[in-house]
């Protein structure tokens, strides 16, 4: 059965690959490899995506092994789909010897588009929502779909909305600098960790009982690592501009 989940990730993917084939191609380079790099980022960035979430939920999948890898019901982490997508793509330029650099600064200016259509995704399934709220803008979730000990409340932030929509700003900051680029040099790409984290780590305070480990919030410890990274490489990069 195909999900409207489904169909808006797929989206998502196409217009994203068809962004950054384009963007090759105006820059005049070979695209002889482009598909072969697009499909490791993405099978990898799926794997990925798809493993964090089942870390995050374990104790329902130890429970439901059968549905681990039913993606078309919902369950990809973006924080996994980054680390799995970085890693593929790493391995593939590797693997054929080329410019990294430049591909991780395509790849961060579409991604953050991809994120905010593939939201939207969660609005269908009903999920990816934070703590209740009376704000006017707050989404209804049927009672079969409350986390327990929250059935009483009708109402709860859509993080998926704010989500989809700080990331779609991020995409069209990062796509304003890369049309003003003249060389890459990976500055995109820190912009887009940076950007991404900041994003994320602010989010996690909405959700409802994030993943922890020890009381730390394991995606806002990611985050924490991620930005502090990005916002070291950002201020290496421009001491030496």
């Amino acid at each position: 059965m195909i999900s409207i989940y489904g169909i808006l990730i797929s989206i998502s993917i196409a217009l994203s690959v068809y962004l950054a084939e384009h963007l090759i191609k105006k820059d005049g380079r070979n695209p002889e490899y482009f598909w072969g790099l697009t499909l490791y980022t993405l099978v990898a960035g799926i794997a990925g995506a798809r493993l964090y979430h089942v870390l995050d939920f374990y104790k329902y999948y130890i429970q439901h092994p059968l549905y681990i890898p039913a993606l078309w019901s919902g369950g990809m982490s973006i924080i996994g789909a980054v680390l799995g997508g970085v890693f593929g793509l790493f391995i593939y330029s590797k693997k054929n010897k080329l410019d990294i650099i430049y591909w991780l600064d395509i790849a961060a200016v579409v991604t953050p588009l991809a994120q905010a259509i593939g939201r939207w995704g969660n609005f269908f399934n009903k999920e990816i929502f934070g703590l209740p709220t009376d704000v006017f803008w707050g989404i209804f979730i049927p009672e079969e779909k409350r986390p327990e000990g929250f059935e009483s409340f009708v109402r709860f932030h859509p993080l998926f909305l704010y989500e989809s929509l700080l990331n779609l700003l991020l995409f069209l900051f990062l796509y304003h600098i890369k049309t003003k680029a003249k060389k890459h040099t990976g500055i995109i790409f820190w912009l887009y960790i940076a950007g991404y984290s900041c994003i994320r780590f602010l989010l996690e305070f909405l959700r409802i009982r994030p993943w922890s480990i020890a009381g730390i919030n394991v995606a806002q410890a990611i985050c924490l690592v991620a930005g502090t990274f990005a916002a070291i490489a950002l201020v290496k990069k421009k001491s030496v501009a």
